[in-house]
This record gives C-alpha cells, sequence and structure tokens, in this order.
C-alpha cells in the first residue's frame, strides 16, 4: 500500500511539473479567485446597502453650480458603470486610461432632454485618437443648458483626455496590461445674475486581465473656480471605482462605487451588457444613490453597431432609459462614427 501511493505522488507531481497542465491549473484558479472576488464584493456592497442608506440624510448641492453629467449613452444603460470598462469615446469622461483600447477614431455626439421638461438640455461631442506608442488622446465638449425663462443659464465643459501604458507599452494580443491617464479641464459658466470659471484635473488607472478589468479614477485632484465677484473655490475631490468581469465575448458585468468627502458611499451602480447576435446589444443596470430621497433606479439599454465598409468605418446608435420615482423618466440618445 506504502508503494503504490508512493507511486502515485511520484506520477501525480511529475504531471503537475508540465508546462501546459501547470499553466492551464493556474489559469483555472486565477479565474476561481477572480469570480470569489467579485461574487464577495457585490455580496457585502447588498449586505451594507440598508445600513449606508441611513447615514447620508442630506442631499448636496452641485458642485460650485457646475455639473457633472455622464456622457456615454451606452454607459448608462448599464447604470451609469463604465470605470472598469473604459473602451470607447465614453472613456474620456468615466476614465481616461482606458483610452489605449481604442484602435481607431472615433467622433461620438449625444442630446438629451433631461426628465422630458423641455428646460433642460444635455449636449456632449467627443473626437478620440488611437495611440500610435505616444499615448491615446481626446478631446471632448459638454454641455448643460436650461432655459427657465426669465432665467437663462448654460455649463460648459471643455476637456482634453490622455490615457499611456504602463507596461507592456502596447496592447497584447491576450488584453493583458496596465495603463494611467488623465483629463485636463476648463469650466465656464454663463447665468444672468453671474458668471465663472475655472479648471480642474483628473487621474485615472486602469488594469485589464483576460476576463477581468478594475479601473479608478480621481476626479477634480486639483481644482479652481473663480467667479465675477472675484470669489474663489475648489471642487470637492471625488473617487470612483470599478471592476467588470467578462463571462463570454458576447457579454460583461460591472461594478462601480463612487465616494467623496461628503457622501461616503456617493453611489453604487451595478450593470451588465450581452450581445445576443452581431450588431445588436442589450444593457440593464441599478443605482442607488445615497442622498436624501433617493432611491434605487432602474436603468436599461440597446445598440446598434452598423459597420458600413472598411474604408468608411462603422456606426453606433445608442440607447438608454432612465427611471425616476419624482420627476420623468429620461431618454438619452447617441451617434457615434468609428473610422
Amino acid at each position: 500500500m506504502t508503494v503504490f501511493c508512493e507511486y502515485d505522488i511520484k506520477n501525480f507531481e511529475k504531471f503537475t511539473r508540465a508546462e501546459p497542465v501547470r499553466g492551464q491549473l493556474i489559469k483555472v484558479a486565477s479565474q476561481k479567485r477572480g469570480i470569489l472576488l467579485v461574487v464577495l464584493t457585490v455580496s457585502s456592497l447588498i449586505f451594507l446597502i440598508p445600513w449606508l442608506g441611513h447615514g447620508a440624510d442630506y442631499l448636496h448641492v452641485t458642485d460650485s453650480g457646475f455639473v457633472g453629467l455622464p456622457s456615454s449613452v451606452r454607459a448608462m444603460g448599464m447604470g451609469g458603470v463604465f470605470v472598469a470598462i473604459a473602451d470607447d469615446y465614453g472613456a474620456c469622461y468615466f476614465n481616461p486610461a482606458g483610452l489605449v483600447q481604442i484602435r481607431q477614431r472615433q467622433l461620438g455626439t449625444m442630446h438629451v432632454n433631461l426628465h422630458g421638461l423641455g428646460l433642460l438640455h444635455h449636449y456632449f461631442l467627443s473626437l478620440v485618437e488611437p495611440t500610435t506608442g505616444m499615448g491615446a488622446g481626446g478631446i471632448s465638449w459638454s454641455r448643460l443648458s436650461a432655459d427657465l425663462e426669465p432665467e437663462k443659464w448654460n455649463y460648459d465643459l471643455i476637456f482634453y483626455s490622455y490615457g499611456q501604458f504602463f507596461s507592456p507599452n502596447k496592447l497584447s494580443p491576450k488584453n493583458v496590461f496596465s495603463s494611467w491617464g488623465v483629463n485636463l479641464k476648463y469650466l465656464k459658466q454663463t447665468t444672468t445674475w453671474e458668471e465663472g470659471s475655472g479648471y480642474g484635473l483628473d487621474a485615472a488607472f486602469f488594469i485589464r486581465r483576460r476576463k477581468f478589468s478594475w479601473g479608478a479614477k480621481v476626479e477634480d485632484l486639483i481644482s479652481q473656480v473663480k467667479w465675477g465677484t472675484q470669489r474663489k473655490e475648489s471642487m470637492p475631490l471625488t473617487v470612483k471605482l470599478g471592476t467588470a468581469y467578462r463571462f463570454s465575448p458576447r457579454g460583461l458585468l460591472a461594478l462601480d462605487i463612487g465616494a467623496c468627502r461628503e457622501d461616503f458611499p456617493r453611489e453604487i451602480r451595478l450593470g451588465g451588457e450581452w450581445w445576443p447576435i452581431q450588431g445588436i446589444g442589450i444593457r440593464l443596470g441599478v443605482v442607488k444613490i445615497f442622498q436624501k430621497f433617493a432611491d434605487f433606479r432602474l436603468t436599461a439599454g440597446i445598440g446598434f453597431h452598423l459597420p458600413v465598409g472598411k474604408k468608411i468605418g462603422r456606426i453606433e446608435f445608442d440607447y438608454a432609459f432612465l427611471s425616476n420615482r419624482d420627476l420623468r423618466n429620461t431618454h438619452r440618445f447617441s451617434l457615434s462614427y468609428g473610422f
């Protein structure tokens, strides 16, 4: 009996020393650890939601009068999760470090009639360039316009986004890399009673593995707003963390958490995307914002990718639906062109 056991152990050791088998075992173990991490994180957040919600019995006014409205309809269909995805022009807003994943130029545009009231309109326009060894970049413009007779005001945000690899210095065939990115922002507000302008700096990081990815963005790491009365102030620093799991080439699940000094946590977002057939994507999401009177909000969306030839490029149309308990629901539309 002893000889039999020793023989089996020796053979097993030889078996596991084989490089292909050992690599397969390591791969399986890594995937299981990643899945376990996501499950534990989501389970913990679900357990903590009722407790965290009671601590935030206040409503914070928008930072210094400027607003940071999400600028990706695709992301909003998934509940606003995109920090650990960031693989199209929406990365400019959510995580500029993810811009290194873009393979071709993209021009994206969006218009939203917020809550269907005809009073608040959000516009967005972005142009991004893929990396050529010197990093990927993009220039974007976002505007929130209000027509509240007799008062009118506009909030404009113009920002340059840049992303570059840490290691390796290029996108590997296995999609394994890490990167960093920044946003340089110029802010301007024009109203009937006061004007102001300022600047801000965001810093971001991104890590991609075969099935899992992680992202982080620190908004307004450095910022200043100067008003017409010569009053100066800075915008509160906000941190956003995200993780995503690609369970197949056609589907993914993602989780984002946002926090600032006044709101900890500020928001939790969970969403997913699935492409049942080529060119058509379905998205669902749920949002919990920890402010007074806030509640769970459901989102849904659909996307269409239309290739129009290798020399011409690809057109993408996205739609997102955002529910709102107190105001009207919001419908978002965007159109982008990859070339």
